[in-house]
């Protein structure tokens, strides 16, 4: 039995829909450049919260009424709560790069403005800390960078910037652009 739409042979059998082709290996690459970016950032996170002293003096100087206790348990909760959202950012570009793999144009457009956002909060971060300095920056806003921490944001942007480029290759518009045709020639068969 046919559904509606569906293509049948000259004996009323049913055509199986023919195979999506598949994703160039731009977007393949642009793909891996995205997980790698954040994969870069829980590194970074990692080696932030692995400081655990460094925590404590920051949470005593938020806060210095805490006993030890409290520092220790809100340091837990905040290594905690880094690495579950950086577990959700991850599972969120999977799925929006599985998107684009798929041909989907809006989990490109997505995707190219996290990455501007994290570009520009790199360029951000790079010159206030070259105009005024690591102290300077503790000083006034009272959150600490390092130059760790700036050369962290300027691979992450470089790998974001990478996969922007990727993502927008000749050969990946041609692909996102003739998926657009089959979905909308897949709506209109419904």
């Amino acid at each position: 039995m046919t559904g509606p739409g569906q293509q049948v042979d000259a004996f009323g059998r049913p055509v199986p829909a023919p195979e999506p082709p598949a994703a160039p290996q731009s977007l393949l690459v642009a793909r891996w450049l995205w997980i790698g970016s954040v994969l870069i950032g829980v590194v970074q996170a990692f080696i932030q919260l692995a400081d655990r002293p460094r925590l404590i003096s920051e949470l005593r100087a938020v806060n210095p009424e805490l006993s030890q206790q409290d520092l220790d348990s809100a340091a837990n909760s905040g290594i905690m709560f880094a690495f579950l959202l950086k577990a959700l950012i991850l599972m969120v570009y999977v799925m929006l790069t599985r998107r684009m793999l798929e041909g989907r144009n809006w989990s490109r457009i997505v995707l190219t403005v996290f990455g501007g956002f994290g570009v520009f909060n790199a360029f951000i971060t790079v010159l206030t800390v070259a105009a005024f300095g690591t102290a300077l920056v503790h000083e006034l806003t009272g959150v600490a960078i390092t130059w760790v921490e700036v050369l962290f944001a300027l691979v992450v942007a470089a790998v974001e910037v990478a996969a922007i480029v990727f993502m927008f290759r000749p050969d990946a518009n041609r692909f996102i652009r003739e998926a657009g045709e089959r979905f909308r020639l897949a709506k209109l068969r419904r």
